[in-house]
């Protein structure tokens, strides 16, 4: 290949990787470029893979609000949609249905049925659709099943239009993200992170890193410039940086690291890739 060539592939992915961002947030100013064209072909594929998937849960658990709707929403038709739409990905743990007042009348599998009757109002992601009948993705918080995990919601309305109630789809976000990064990424020299914009790692190829609070976890606290590099990549949606960093007593070792966002609903998700150098 020759150089020319080979200068405008890296050229074309870093205008992907700007536009990408772009289209998400078109006032923003213009993305760093990436390191080199493998890196950038690897960021483009993940925020690509990610948002699609998340997009795809998103659009399964409208299809099954829209049954809901007609169906009682505690009887066996309603059940039955939400075992269907539990068994459409890894990802999902169970499915749900509230009702307008925001306590769960059924859950599926049936493994999870114990949290029928739960009231599940003062979550900000209920708060949020009971507001504004709109849909919602939260971010990993403890869910009624007493465990961390993200919750896509949807409003259900019944054919004359009355809001009665929302389903919701319970899901680790780690197993959704490993289905598109470790593919991804195999027998690449790059390390995949994607973290919310509180620090919470949401996923790393390192599996011992996945839900750890950045900003708190006392792992990190005597690196000030990857603390840095941290606080930057969840207030910028995206860029370049380096840093430095020692793990279990080792020899200190510089680390390039290029990100960008993909989420739902507002929410979002910083999708980086790091090397060391």
């Amino acid at each position: 290949m020759s150089s020319h060539v080979y200068v405008c592939i890296i050229a074309a992915l870093a205008i992907l990787v700007a536009a990408c961002a772009g289209c998400a947030a078109p006032d923003q100013p213009e993305t760093a470029s990436v390191n080199d064209g493998d890196a950038a072909a690897l960021l483009i594929r993940l925020q690509s893979e990610i948002t699609v998937a998340l997009e795809d849960l998103d659009d399964r658990l409208a299809y099954a609000a829209f049954d809901l709707g007609e169906t009682d929403l505690s009887g066996d038709d309603a059940h039955a949609v939400l075992a269907n739409l539990s068994a459409a990905d890894p990802s999902i743990v169970d499915c749900t249905v509230s009702d307008a007042g925001g306590t769960i009348i059924a859950a599926e599998p049936a493994a999870y049925r114990g949290i029928e009757g739960a009231e599940i109002r003062g979550q900000a992601h209920v708060r949020h659709i009971l507001a504004t009948k709109r849909p919602i993705m939260s971010e990993v918080i403890t869910v009624a099943e007493d465990f961390p995990a993200t919750v896509i919601t949807a409003p259900v309305f019944t054919n004359e239009s009355l809001f009665i109630g929302f389903a919701s789809v319970v899901f680790r976000p780690e197993n959704l993200i490993a289905g598109v990064a470790g593919p991804a990424a195999n027998g690449t020299p790059y390390q995949v992170m994607v973290i919310q914009t509180d620090g919470r790692v949401l996923y790393d190829t390192d599996p011992a890193q996945v839900g750890k609070m950045t900003f708190e976890d006392p792992l990190y606290a005597d690196y000030p410039d990857l603390l840095e590099v941290a606080r930057r990549v969840a207030d910028e949606r995206y860029g370049t940086a380096a840093y430095e960093f020692t793990a279990d007593g080792g020899q200190a070792v510089q680390k390039e690291i290029a990100w960008t966002t993909a989420g739902l609903h507002g929410v979002e998700w910083r999708v980086a890739v790091i090397r060391a150098v």
